[in-house]
C-alpha cells in the first residue's frame, strides 16, 4: 500500500512537471521554440514532422514551394525552430506563426533586403533584448525581441551593406552583411563584471520590468546608439514616422521638415512644422512652429511659435511665443510673448509680455508687461509694468507699475507707482506714488501723498510724512489773533508737515476756531537750536463751519530751542495775509480784542477776494 501511494505521487510530480512545461512551451513563440534532433539522409517532408512533433504546433505549406523529398542531414541540440528551418531550406523560404500554425511560403524576390537573426551575449550566450541594430545609411533599423531575435527591412541598400549593433553597456560592433539571406549570428562583449547581490537582484527586476513595459523601442535606440548621426535634410509626418525613421532621435539635421510633428537629437540651420518640434539636443539656425518648439539643449536659434517655446538649456536667440516662452536655465536677448515668458534660472535680456514676466532666479534685462512683472532673485534694471512689479531679491534700476511696486530687499534707484511704493529694506534713490511710499531706510528722496519711513537720509515729500526716527513735535502756541493753537509736525528737520487748529473762546456759544495745514523746514543751527520756516494756511470759522473763502496763510520764520531732549520753546514773527470773498456778507469781525496795523489791504474785483496784510507773532512750547 506504501509503495502505491509513493508511486501516486511520484506520477502526479511528474505529470505536474510536464503540463507546467506545456503551459510554457504555449507561452513561448513557436519559432522561439528549441528542439534537439539528428537527422541524417532523411526527407524534407519528415523532418518537418518531427520538428512538429518537438515544437507542439504543426506545419501549413503548398508542397510545391520546395522538393519534399530532397534529403537533409542535420544535427541540432537545443536550438530555436527558427534556426533549424534556416539551416534547412538555407534562406530559401518565409516562415510566420499563425495560431497554432508556422505557415511557410517562397520568399519573395524584392529589390530591397531584408536581415534577420539573433544578438547573443559573448560571455554568457544568453540572448539579448533590447539591442539597436541599424543600417547608418538608411536609418532603417531594428530591435531585438525578447528571445534576442530581430528582423530589419532596407528599401535600397548599399552594395556593401554594413549593419551597426548598439546596446548600452556593451561594446559596439560592426556587422558585414553577406548576399545570402541567411539568419544572423551576432556576438556581442560586455568587459563589466558585476557581484549579484539581493538589492541588485531587485534592482535587476525593476530593470526587466522597465525595459519590458515601459521603454518604447524610440527610447531604446536614444540608449543604446552614443554615435551622433548627422544628416542634412529630413522629413517626418510625426516622431518616428519619416525619413530618419526610429533613429531620430540619434540625428542632428541641417534642416528639418515635419507635417505634423517632429523629433530630432538637434537642428543647425532651419526647422519647420505644422505642429511641434522636439529637440533633445542643441538647435542653431531658426525653428518655427504652428503650436510649439521644445528644445532639451542649447537654443541658439530664432524660435517663433504659435503658442509656445519650451527650453531647457540656455536660450541665446529672439523668441516670439501667442502664449508663452519657457525657459529652464537663461534667456537672452529677446523674448516676446502674448501672455507670458518664465525663466528658471537667469534673464539676462528684454522680455515683453502681454500678461506678466515671471523670473524664478536673477534678472538682468529690461521686463515689461501689460500687468505684472515678478522676479525672486536680484532684479534691474527696469521692470515697467501695467500694475504690479515685485521682487525679493536686490533691485538696481527701476521699477515703474499703474498700481504697485514691491521690494523685499535693498533698492538702488527708483520706483514710480499709480498706487504704492514699497521696499522692505533700505531705499537708495527715489520713490514716486500717487499715494503711498514706504521704505525702512531712505537715502534720497519720496515724493507722494503719505511718505512712511524708520529712517530717512533725505527728503520726504507729500501731504503726510512720518519717519520713526525722524522729527516730531506736539506745539501749543499762541498768536495775536488766537491764543489757543495746537499743531503736529511730522516729517524730517529738512522738510515737514504741519497739522494745526485753534480756538479763540471769547463767545462761549459761537467761538471762533480754525483748522489748516502747512508744511516748514527746521535747519539745526547748534546741537540745541534751530532755525524755523513755515507756511501755513487756516480756514477760520465762527461757531459753524463758514462757508466761505476765511483763511489767514501765514508766513513764519522763528526759532526753535531746546533745553531737553523732548521739550522746546519756539518763538518767531509771521507775515499774514487775510483772504475772504467779497461776495459774501455774514462774516463776524475777526480783530475783536487787537486790532493789527494793516500793511496791505487789496481787493481783486476779477476774483472777488479781499486780502489784508499784517506782521505779527507767535510763541509755543513743543514736545517729543
Amino acid at each position: 500500500m506504501r509503495n502505491n501511494n509513493s508511486n501516486k505521487i511520484l506520477l502526479l510530480f511528474i505529470g505536474s512537471i510536464l503540463m507546467y512545461g506545456k503551459i510554457l512551451a504555449a507561452d513561448t513563440p513557436m519559432l522561439e521554440r528549441t528542439v534537439t534532433l539528428s537527422i541524417k539522409n532523411e526527407r524534407i517532408d519528415v523532418a518537418l514532422k518531427k520538428i512538429a512533433e518537438q515544437g507542439g504546433f504543426t506545419f501549413s505549406y503548398n508542397p510545391a514551394i520546395f522538393d519534399s523529398k530532397k534529403q537533409v542531414t542535420v544535427n541540432f541540440s537545443n536550438t530555436p525552430i527558427r534556426e533549424v528551418l534556416d539551416e534547412i531550406f538555407d534562406g530559401s523560404i518565409d516562415y510566420k506563426e499563425r495560431r497554432k500554425y508556422v505557415i511557410l511560403t517562397k520568399a519573395k524576390k524584392t529589390t530591397a533586403s531584408v536581415v534577420s537573426g539573433y544578438v547573443t551575449d559573448q560571455n554568457t550566450g544568453d540572448r539579448l533584448r533590447n539591442v539597436t541594430i541599424y543600417d547608418p545609411v538608411s536609418l532603417s533599423s531594428a530591435i531585438t525581441d525578447d528571445y534576442g531575435y530581430f528582423k530589419i527591412k532596407i528599401a535600397k541598400p548599399t552594395p556593401n551593406l554594413n549593419l551597426v549593433v548598439n546596446k548600452v553597456d556593451y561594446a559596439d560592433t560592426l556587422v558585414v552583411v553577406s548576399a545570402a539571406r541567411r539568419l544572423l549570428k551576432i556576438t556581442i562583449s560586455n568587459s563589466r563584471k558585476k557581484i549579484s547581490t539581493v538589492s541588485d537582484s531587485v534592482k535587476v527586476k525593476w530593470k526587466r520590468f522597465w525595459d519590458k513595459r515601459i521603454l518604447s523601442p524610440e527610447e531604446v535606440n536614444m540608449t543604446n546608439v552614443n554615435d551622433t548621426i548627422y544628416r542634412s535634410m529630413q522629413i517626418s509626418v510625426l516622431p518616428f514616422i519619416g525619413t530618419n525613421h526610429k533613429l531620430s532621435g540619434n540625428v542632428i539635421n541641417d534642416y528639418s521638415f515635419n507635417i505634423y510633428g517632429g523629433y530630432a537629437l538637434g537642428v543647425r540651420r532651419l526647422e519647420m512644422a505644422g505642429t511641434f518640434n522636439i529637440e533633445r539636443g542643441d538647435v542653431s539656425g531658426a525653428q518655427f512652429a504652428g503650436a510649439f518648439n521644445g528644445v532639451y539643449g542649447k537654443s541658439k536659434a530664432l524660435q517663433m511659435a504659435g503658442l509656445i517655446n519650451a527650453n531647457h538649456d540656455s536660450t541665446m536667440a529672439p523668441q516670439f511665443a501667442g502664449l508663452i516662452n519657457l525657459n529652464w536655465n537663461s534667456a537672452q536677448p529677446f523674448s516676446a510673448a502674448g501672455l507670458l515668458n518664465v525663466t528658471h534660472h537667469q534673464s539676462k535680456g528684454v522680455m515683453l509680455a502681454g500678461l506678466g514676466n515671471l523670473t524664478l532666479g536673477e534678472q538682468r534685462g529690461p521686463h515689461v508687461a501689460g500687468l505684472f512683472n515678478f522676479s525672486i532673485k536680484n532684479t534691474g534694471p527696469l521692470q515697467l509694468a501695467g500694475l504690479l512689479n515685485f521682487t525679493t531679491g536686490k533691485m538696481k534700476g527701476v521699477q515703474t507699475a499703474g498700481l504697485l511696486n514691491f521690494g523685499s530687499k535693498d533698492l538702488r534707484g527708483v520706483q514710480i507707482g499709480g498706487l504704492l511704493n514699497f521696499v522692505a529694506d533700505t531705499l537708495v534713490g527715489a520713490q514716486v506714488s500717487g499715494l503711498i511710499n514706504y521704505a525702512t531706510h531712505v537715502k534720497g528722496v519720496q515724493l507722494g501723498i503719505i511718505n512712511v519711513a524708520d529712517s530717512i537720509h533725505g527728503v520726504p515729500i507729500g501731504l503726510l510724512s512720518f519717519v520713526l526716527k525722524g522729527y516730531h513735535k506736539i506745539e501749543i502756541s499762541a498768536d495775536e489773533i488766537f491764543y489757543t493753537n495746537l499743531s503736529f509736525r511730522t516729517g524730517v528737520h529738512q522738510f515737514y508737515n504741519i497739522f494745526t487748529a485753534g480756538i479763540k473762546p471769547e463767545d462761549s456759544k459761537d467761538p471762533y476756531w480754525t483748522f489748516g495745514y502747512g508744511v516748514g523746514t527746521a535747519p539745526r543751527l547748534t546741537k540745541w537750536l534751530s532755525l524755523n520756516v513755515d507756511l501755513t494756511a487756516n480756514q477760520v470759522n465762527k461757531g459753524n463751519f463758514t462757508d466761505a473763502i476765511n483763511i489767514i496763510n501765514k508766513a513764519y520764520v522763528g526759532f526753535e530751542v531746546q533745553p531737553t531732549k523732548k521739550f522746546a520753546i519756539a518763538f518767531g514773527v509771521t507775515l499774514n495775509a487775510y483772504l475772504t470773498d467779497t461776495t459774501y456778507d455774514n462774516y463776524s469781525p475777526l480783530f475783536t480784542d487787537y486790532n493789527p496795523k494793516i500793511i496791505s489791504n487789496h481787493t481783486y474785483e476779477k476774483n472777488d477776494l479781499n486780502m489784508k496784510m499784517w506782521l505779527g507773532g507767535k510763541v509755543g512750547l513743543r514736545f517729543l
